[in-house]
């Protein structure tokens, strides 16, 4: 795969399709020579090359560059050790770049970023950049953090998430944590605070059986769409009887130990709009029992309980 661009203003030499099965391959890495002649280029996109390790130091001199889409490289190892040179980045996506454990320096300096996908919390010595330097981007609108293996939080690291006072959308995933870090993880995941005005938050693989203090009306008043995918949570249910939660869309996915039915959830939000809940089958669970609910439909009831197997 070769191509060759003198004056482009934006470049994709990955997938359009948004898949998580879709990924291209190439050769080698020869076609990202000469991209740091490509000076006026405002997009680049990797998405799904699955060959990529490295991502060369030329990427820095792309002083125009907007967009940043290395997502689903599954091979992507490292990348520049700073990027404070890419002073008008607004959107960096590294999601689904699952050997990728190193962050780069100066991305807290970049003060025009709107979208960070994919940021992985690991060692401290690996992630000089920690949460709380999000802070500093005051046009910061969603971010997305990973957990990694050798993931290592500061005591009260989650808790500074709410002072990125513009973030609307949070994405925070757990992943396979190394056993002599689980205990200090669990703790810590306990410890958590949300920006005023946070409207999205997507959990996945939460380590915590008990419903958080975190998690509760109270602390997300302007939610209005929750999703929680995998994890051991076993319930919603809290003490805030004064509280009630604002959430409009609800979507619970592979929660084997959840144990509150439908009728309960639509007690607990009655706001909402929107429900689907999607459980594992305890004895095969490669079928899948899935709910779904509509407000436009009426009230629960088994006309609009769907179960299906796949």
């Amino acid at each position: 795969m070769a191509y060759q661009v003198e004056d482009a203003r934006g470049s994709s030499a990955g997938a359009w399709q948004n898949s998580v099965s879709h990924h291209i391959e190439v050769d080698d890495q020869g076609f990202l020579n000469g991209l740091g002649a490509l000076t006026h280029l405002k997009y680049f996109s990797l998405r799904g090359i699955s060959t990529i390790t490295n991502l060369p130091s030329s990427i820095l001199k792309l002083i125009n560059l907007e967009i940043l889409d290395l997502r689903a490289c599954h091979n992507l190892e490292t990348l520049p050790s700073d990027l404070s040179s890419l002073k008008t980045l607004t959107h960096l996506d590294i999601s689904e770049c699952y050997l990728l454990d190193i962050m780069p320096r100066g991305i807290e300096k970049l003060s025009r970023l709107q979208v960070v996908e994919g940021f992985v919390i690991g060692d401290l010595k690996l992630t000089p950049c920690r949460l709380g330097d999000f802070a500093k981007l005051q046009n910061l609108r969603r971010l997305s953090i990973h957990m990694g293996n050798e993931a290592v939080l500061q005591e009260g690291e989650l808790n500074q998430l709410k002072n990125i006072v513009s973030l609307r959308r949070l994405k925070i995933s757990w992943g396979v944590v190394a056993p002599k870090l689980r205990k200090e993880i669990l703790v810590l995941s306990s410890e958590m605070s949300f920006p005023p005005d946070l409207e999205k938050l997507e959990l996945q693989g939460l380590p915590l059986q008990h419903v958080p203090q975190w998690l509760k009306p109270s602390h997300l008043r302007k939610l209005k769409k929750l999703y929680i995918r995998g994890g051991e949570l076993n319930s919603l249910a809290h003490d805030e009887t004064e509280n009630k939660w604002t959430v409009e869309i609800l979507r619970l996915k592979y929660l084997n130990k959840f144990e509150i039915g439908c009728q309960q959830l639509l007690d607990q939000f009655p706001n909402l709009h929107y429900l689907e809940k999607s459980t594992a089958m305890r004895l095969q669970r490669t079928n899948m029992i899935k709910i779904v609910w509509s407000k436009t439909e009426g009230d629960i009831s088994d006309k609009y309980i769907n179960a299906t197997t796949n």
